[in-house]
């Protein structure tokens, strides 16, 4: 089902912003069962190494400004799936955030953080221009993913590469998100990290979990 007013916005940002944007990418994930312990075991370890980093992420009044219009614009999208809004939790902020901080420091492609064991959902967008970015936009950024809702099927439903962003925006069964974002090369590009408990994009849930806006 394609929603018109989300793709007139969309085309909207494209063409304002094209003759500035060089790149702009974003990554594609669905979960399974398989191997579970050993992705447990990994997860622990990895998480023990970015929690030590805590104390060196805080939050500035435009770090939280995204944050909040981050949640609201998911929670309005939400609201049409006819699914509970989300809520920002601290702690996964703080990982986002962590997340995006090693993307841009190693001025990474978009990797998943690794051996999260299926424990946290994660949605990751970049943005490349020829001169420093000024701003960016949480509302433009969660319409980029939410827009592969054109190319989703309800009466197959089912994870496909192409719509993983949309999907886990309005995973039923998701509660809580955090967001972060970080600038590399110098100001000229920009990480955004959003990660979502409890995970969504589990294969053979989606019927349940993606609803049609129908509210």
């Amino acid at each position: 089902m394609k929603v018109p007013v989300v793709g007139i916005l969309l085309l909207t940002l494209f063409t304002c912003n094209n003759a500035r944007v060089i790149t702009h990418d974003h990554d594609h994930e669905s979960y399974s069962n398989s191997d579970e312990e050993t992705l447990i075991r990994r997860y622990f370890a990895e998480q023990y190494r970015l929690l030590r980093q805590e104390e060196d992420v805080t939050f500035t009044e435009d770090f939280r400004k995204f944050q909040n219009d981050s949640l609201v614009v998911h929670n309005t999208l939400r609201a049409h799936h006819c699914v509970p809004p989300l809520e920002l939790d601290e702690e996964i902020n703080i990982k986002s955030q962590i997340y995006a901080n090693h993307l841009a420091s190693t001025d990474s492609p978009l990797i998943h953080s690794t051996n999260r064991g299926s424990r946290f959902g994660e949605n990751l967008y970049s943005l490349t221009r020829k001169s420093p970015i000024a701003n960016i936009s949480a509302e433009k950024i969660v319409l980029t993913w939410y827009a592969e809702i054109e190319f989703y099927d309800y009466s197959k439903p089912a994870y496909k590469m192409s719509t993983g962003h949309f999907t886990q925006i309005v995973w039923k069964d998701t509660r809580k998100m955090g967001v972060g974002y970080a600038f590399g090369r110098e100001g000229r590009k920009v990480y955004i990290v959003a990660q979502y408990e409890p995970p969504g994009n589990y294969r053979h849930r989606f019927g349940k979990n993606v609803l049609e806006p129908k509210c």
